[in-house]
């Protein structure tokens, strides 16, 4: 169960290391509104992934949501494409990406 955003952003490396990693390669601005609001980007490259807190320059996605959805989402509580569709999480970017880059985050 996800406690905070901060812990939850602290996982993302931890989640797609490798050859899940591999299959992407992209530049995530997640910007969280409400109670723990921030923003942090992801940077997938090489089978690499980076966080840091703050913007990117150029990312390719970006996503934004409210505290209490991300950490529905992440606890299992709110599905990651019913969110997107009720206008939970809005998507800025290429949509085939997207669904390409759930199917990475999503377990096997």
């Amino acid at each position: 169960m996800a406690r905070t955003i901060e812990s939850l952003i602290a996982m993302i490396p931890k989640t797609l290391p490798g050859d899940k990693a591999k299959r992407a390669d992209t530049i995530v601005q997640l910007n969280v509104t409400g109670s723990q609001a921030g923003q942090w980007n992801v940077v997938v490259k090489d089978g690499k992934v980076d966080v840091e807190k703050g913007t990117h320059a150029a990312p390719e996605l970006t996503v934004t949501a409210d505290t209490d959805d991300v950490l529905a989402v992440a606890d299992g509580k709110l599905d990651a494409k019913m969110a997107f569709l009720q206008g939970k999480a809005k998507v800025k970017g290429d949509l085939s990406e997207v669904m390409e880059l759930v199917k990475v985050f999503m377990p096997d």
